[in-house]
């Protein structure tokens, strides 16, 4: 982005714009322009981003209604950010609820391209693969590949924030209508060095099936 006028905006300012905004939007007005982020780097922004959810109207911003509690709490959020936000206040990070924030989108980000991939181009896939394996003598234990996703938030040294991601992840999995259970696919969650990850693959047994609706 070659001009940037809201870099020169006051701090106070800057700040108080941040406030209309929502968490996913701050984040994205913050990757515009480079210079950005050095201003937008206030407690004061991030903190209010934390404090705002559930937010309405974004993916992945309100688990509420997914975790069938008697009160209306955002379970899944709230239990991510805190965690993200005390574990960065112990390790000296600077800005932890930045760090919070801009971790969950991360995570969210790779959740969302799952989620597209299961409702535009899943069934396509699967009737493609079908045709191509008609006459194939297969076993029926054969796992075909389908997709895999991967983001980087993990921290190699820490197992109860490796833990905390892989837990959102889940939770969101099921809750957040990206498995479709009758098309009989599989999914594996993985970690390797710090990076977190999701793979899609079915069975020759069950891609040859001639029902989608069995259990």
């Amino acid at each position: 982005m070659s001009s940037c006028p809201i870099k020169d905006l006051p701090a106070k300012l800057l700040a108080q714009i941040c406030s209309y905004l929502t968490p996913d939007s701050v984040c994205q007005l913050e990757e515009t322009c480079s210079q950005l982020k050095t201003n937008m780097n206030q407690t004061m922004i991030w903190k209010k981003q934390v404090e705002s959810f559930p937010v309405a109207g974004i993916p992945f911003g309100d688990s509420s209604e997914a975790t069938f509690r008697s009160q209306r709490v955002d379970y899944f959020n709230k239990k991510l950010l805190d965690f993200f936000v005390e574990k960065s206040e112990r390790s000296g990070w600077d800005n932890p609820y930045r760090v919070a924030i801009r971790t969950k989108f991360t995570i969210d980000k790779m959740l969302a391209d799952v989620k597209s991939f299961v409702v535009n181009e899943l069934d396509a896939m699967l009737t493609d693969l079908k045709e191509a394996n008609e006459n194939v003598d297969q076993d029926d234990y054969y796992h075909h590949h389908l997709k895999t996703w991967r983001c980087s938030v993990l921290e190699e040294s820490d197992q109860q924030w490796n833990f905390e991601c892989s837990d959102y992840i889940g939770k969101w999995m099921v809750h957040g209508d990206v498995i479709i259970s009758n098309k009989k696919v599989n999914i594996r969650e993985f970690q390797s060095e710090n990076h977190i990850g999701v793979e899609y693959f079915i069975l020759h047994v069950d891609l040859m099936s001639d029902s989608d609706d069995e259990d």
